[in-house]
């Protein structure tokens, strides 16, 4: 991989890197305050340290995990026919970039002017914007580093024209279901009216499908589901001790959702900042709804944005879909 500190200085031609400014979190506070929920919860933001990243890129590959692959399916299915839904020329706009790998197909084959990869990690995006651009040495990229779920006040640094915003992987179903109508309608607002959003979802299917990708049988998912407690403790000086909790998965079929829990072994004390929670056996602690779709659901969401979903494609197995929605 290419060094970090060399590309602050020596960026390739065609990549502008934008880094705005980060809002001061108290996360002693956050977390105190998310534990007084009913139930107690923790944001999933706390899942990532470079531990967690490790065990979820080892989830991505478990025979249980379905859901990379389908998606990674309906792009080897489907490329041609997405391509030419996007268009030339339009300018891809990916929220949660990450390593910028699943936008590589539309990039090699929609042959878009411009790419704008946006990540809170912004050494992490450097770098994959970086390779991104050298790969492409045709492509404008203007790398953003931000955090997009608080809000979009650096859209200035946008290019103009028709822009596709790219949510891949179904990462729209760990919002509550208000939220994701919030979100598209903000991305919405992103592309304008010639735009559109390439939204990858995971649809509802046999609830014991489901629960076997959320609780595979080596156990990596609950060692990840585990290791927030651990990337809790280094963020605000907590004592969790992450053995003491079981990771347990299930589906609220009311409510088409996996919820992962944390659950208490044993009666714990936990010190968070200055306060002392207590921490009955079986007491339940919250890390992750992961909503899942149908199609009317998608259709409904792109309602609630003011657009139309013109286009979808599914894998093999009705599993996972790929939906592009456009300005009514």
């Amino acid at each position: 991989m290419t060094s970090t500190p060399n590309l602050r200085q020596n960026f390739p031609p065609n990549l502008k890197f934008i880094e705005t400014p980060r809002p001061v979190i108290d996360e002693t506070r956050e977390v105190l305050t998310s534990l007084a929920q009913s139930p107690p919860r923790l944001s999933p933001k706390y899942f990532y340290d470079s531990r967690g990243s490790e065990l979820f890129e080892g989830i991505t590959e478990l025979p249980e995990y379905y859901l990379t692959r389908a998606e990674a399916e309906i792009f080897d299915r489907h490329l041609d026919d997405i391509a030419k839904a996007l268009g030339e020329g339009d300018i891809i706009i990916e929220p949660g970039s990450g390593n910028c790998s699943k936008v590589q197909p539309l990039l090699e084959r929609a042959m878009p002017r411009a790419f704008v990869p946006i990540d809170i990690a912004g050494d992490f995006l450097l770098e994959a914007a970086a390779n991104t651009a050298m790969a492409h040495p045709d492509l404008a990229v203007t790398a953003i580093a931000a955090d997009f779920t608080q809000n979009w006040a650096f859209t200035e640094n946008i290019p103009q024209g028709r822009r596709i915003v790219f949510y891949p992987g179904s990462t729209l179903g760990n919002f509550d279901p208000a939220a994701q109508r919030d979100f598209i309608g903000q991305l919405a607002k992103v592309v304008g009216t010639q735009g559109g959003i390439l939204l990858g979802v995971d649809l509802h299917k046999d609830s014991a499908v489901l629960q076997r990708a959320y609780d595979d049988a080596s156990g990596i998912t609950a060692e990840f589901n585990r290791n927030m407690l651990a990337v809790v403790n280094a963020r605000t000086g907590s004592n969790f001790e992450p053995n003491n909790w079981q990771h347990q998965a299930r589906y609220n079929s009311k409510m088409r959702r996996i919820e992962m829990e944390l659950v208490a072994q044993s009666a714990q004390s936990v010190t968070i900042g200055t306060q002392t929670l207590t921490f009955a056996p079986g007491a339940v602690i919250r890390t992750e709804h992961s909503h899942k779709f149908t199609l009317d659901n998608i259709e409904d969401l792109a309602t609630a944005g003011g657009m139309v979903v013109t286009h979808h494609w599914l894998d093999s197995q009705s599993q996972f879909c790929l939906a592009l929605m456009q300005t009514a």
